[in-house]
Formats: structure tokens, sequence, C-alpha cells
């Protein structure tokens, strides 16, 4: 057992140096121009994405937000700095895949029946992973409060949907095996209507062998298996997992928890578990976080247990609200504007170390990490 922890914590560093040490081609960094094609690999309120045959390049332009989603092809003219496009004119063509046009129905109809912009925002980030909906200061309350992992749809969303999904097939056909598999249908059309991105296909995955573990068998599950599987699936039918920034946070976090985590009980778990998880993922992922975001939050754990019962409320409101309730749709816009009302009081700078300071550290923190989950296995053997 001892040869297999180590082994296991090898593997993480062996991985979360893997992750760190691997860069995306951005090109020379001089201006040019010209004309870009590709389709849009990310949408947000700034801009998007764009995948074209030369790599990959951000659009700047506000407009993509209102006008496209993830899967549409898009011509852009303009000017380009390193991977930054600023566009001059574009042209987008909607994506014409099922799904695709599920999503924009969707989006047409959150915004026909929420008017706040916040409460828009929140649903659909939230329930559709449609990021482009987000208000550039909303995303920013996310950002500096170290939350920012909330809006975009992971494992934490997926797992919510699966639960309700098990527990309404299980309330139709009951305990076994048919609802088991009901549930996992409902969650593929789930991560393919979110959009398909690299950490939803990764939770899609482990919430759907989970589903099925216990609806065959039952017990313990082996996850660091189930990590692997979900890895190796990804890489396969998803090219490019590995450089993608999102795929490596989400695989790298659940990897963290799966090596570090330890099971908090007592009165007060429901907090000590997910700060004590947030806590975990923060070191565990500190050189990468850094790399991609200029610094760390310290207080993004915190801020993170705080927006849990703010977040499963948003999107149960939002999912009424889009179906028409008014009253959901009013409450929908008190929620969401208290919770980043309340964000704004974590609102920090990030702290950022250099690389010298850094890393050290980072090597001292997971050893102290290790330690701590595996305190109680020590203190028997050594005592």
């Amino acid at each position: 057992m001892e040869l297999s922890n180590r082994i296991i914590a090898v593997l993480f560093i062996a991985l979360s140096v893997l992750l760190i040490t691997r860069r995306e081609e951005t090109g020379n960094d001089g201006v040019s121009h010209g004309i870009w094609r590709g389709q849009l690999t990310t949408v947000t309120a700034k801009g998007g994405m764009l995948s074209t045959e030369g790599g990959n390049f951000w659009v700047s332009d506000k407009s993509l937000a209102a006008l496209s989603l993830k899967g549409d092809s898009a011509m852009v003219i303009g000017h380009r700095r390193g991977m930054f496009i600023s566009p001059f004119s574009l042209r987008l063509k909607p994506s014409s895949s099922f799904f695709s046009s599920l999503r924009r129905q969707y989006r047409n109809r959150l915004v026909e029946t929420i008017r706040d912009p916040v409460a828009r925002g929140l649903a659909g980030g939230l329930l559709m992973g449609l990021r482009g909906l987000i208000p550039e200061q909303t995303a920013q309350a996310f950002k500096q409060s170290g939350t920012s992992h909330l809006l975009a749809l992971s494992g934490l969303h997926t797992g919510i949907i699966a639960l309700v999904l098990l527990f309404l097939a299980r309330l139709i056909m009951g305990k076994g095996i048919l609802s088991g598999w009901l549930a996992v249908v409902g969650i593929v059309l789930f991560v393919a209507l979110s959009g398909g991105r690299a950490s939803t296909v990764r939770a899609g995955i482990m919430a759907s062998f989970t589903v099925l573990w216990m609806s065959y068998r039952g017990g313990k599950l082996h996850l660091l298996s189930v990590w692997w599987a979900a890895l190796l699936l990804s890489i396969f039918f998803l090219p490019g997992t590995l450089e993608d920034r999102g795929a490596q946070m989400s695989y790298g976090a659940v990897l963290s928890l799966i090596v570090f985590g330890r099971n908090v009980r007592g009165r007060y778990s429901a907090i000590y578990s997910p700060l004590y998880a947030g806590v975990v993922v923060t070191i565990s992922l500190a050189p990468l976080m850094t790399s991609v975001y200029g610094g760390l939050s310290w207080l993004g754990p915190t801020a993170t247990v705080v927006s849990l019962p703010f977040m499963l409320v948003v999107m149960v409101l939002g999912f009424l609200a889009s179906l028409g309730l008014g009253l959901a749709g009013v409450l929908l816009d008190y929620v969401s504007n208290c919770w980043v009302n309340t964000l704004e009081v974590f609102s920090h700078s990030p702290v950022s170390l250099p690389q010298a300071v850094l890393y050290p550290v980072w090597g001292i923190l997971l050893i102290g990490l290790r330690v701590f989950s595996r305190w109680n296995g020590f203190n028997r053997r050594f005592r």
C-alpha cells in the first residue's frame, strides 16, 4: 500500500510538471495584418478563442458574446499581435449541429425570460456554460475573489446534475442498472448540450463511471482508476486535451484531491470539507495558476465556500425562471446580485512569487499536505 501511495505521489508531481511546462505556440510577437478563418472554441463577454490552421488566437470583440456560441465558424479581418487579434470586420456562420441549435435556442430563451443581465449571465453560465452572457464586471468580481472556476462548468456542476438525474431515474424506474444507464444518458446529453468543454467531458466520464458502479456493484470506488480512464478517453476523443488550460486545471485539481484528500467529519464538515478541498487545489496547482492568472488568490477557498449556497440557488432559480415562472425570476435577480456583492468583499490582488521562491515553497507545502492527509496512518505506524 505504501509503495502504491508513493507511485501515485510521483505520478502527480510528474504530471504537474508536465502541465506547467506545456505551452501553446503563439507565433511571433510582431504585428501582422490578414484574414483568419476557424472555429470558436471559447466565447466570453470580452471575445472568443478562434482555432485556426495556424494556431489558436484570441479575438477581442464584445459583439461575439451576443452573436456567437462555441462551435460557430468565423472569418476575422484585422491585425494580430502575438496570439491576440483586433478585428476590423467579422463574419460569423452559426454551427448547424443539433446540440448547437439547442444551445442557441436555450440562450434565446434566457434572454427573453430573464431581464437582469447579471442574473441571466450567471444562470446561463452555470446551467449551460454560456459564458458569453456573463457581464464583464460580474466576471471581474469572480476573478478578483478567486472564484472564476465556479463560472466554468466542471466537476462540481456536472456532479450536481448527475445526482439529480440519478435521483429522478430511480424515482421513475427504481434502484437498478436500468436507472443507472438512464442517468448516464442524461449526463452525456448534458455534457453535449453544455458545449463539451474538456473539463466538462472529464467530469461527465467520471460521473458516468461512478453512477454505473453504484448501479452494478456499489461499495468503494477506486477514484484513481476512474481518473486515468477519463484522461485516456479524453486524449483519444479530444486531441489537444493536454494543451487545454481548462483541462489541465480540471484534471490536476481532481488528481490533487485524490492524492491529498482527507475525509473531514464532525459538526462543521459541510464547511471544512470544501474549504480544505480549496486549499489543496490552490496549493497543488500553484505554479499552473500563477502562469495562467499571474498569481494566487489566497481568499479563493473561503470565497468558494461562501459561494456554494448561492451557486446552488442560482442554478435552481435559473432553471425555473427559464420555464417562465415570474417569481423565480424575481428571486433570481435578487440572489444573483447579492452573490456578486458578497464576492466584492473577498476581492483582492493575486499573490505572485518569483519562480526561485515559488517552487521550493510549493514542494514543501506538497509534503505538508501529504503528511496531513495521511496523518492517522503515520501516527499509528510510528507511535
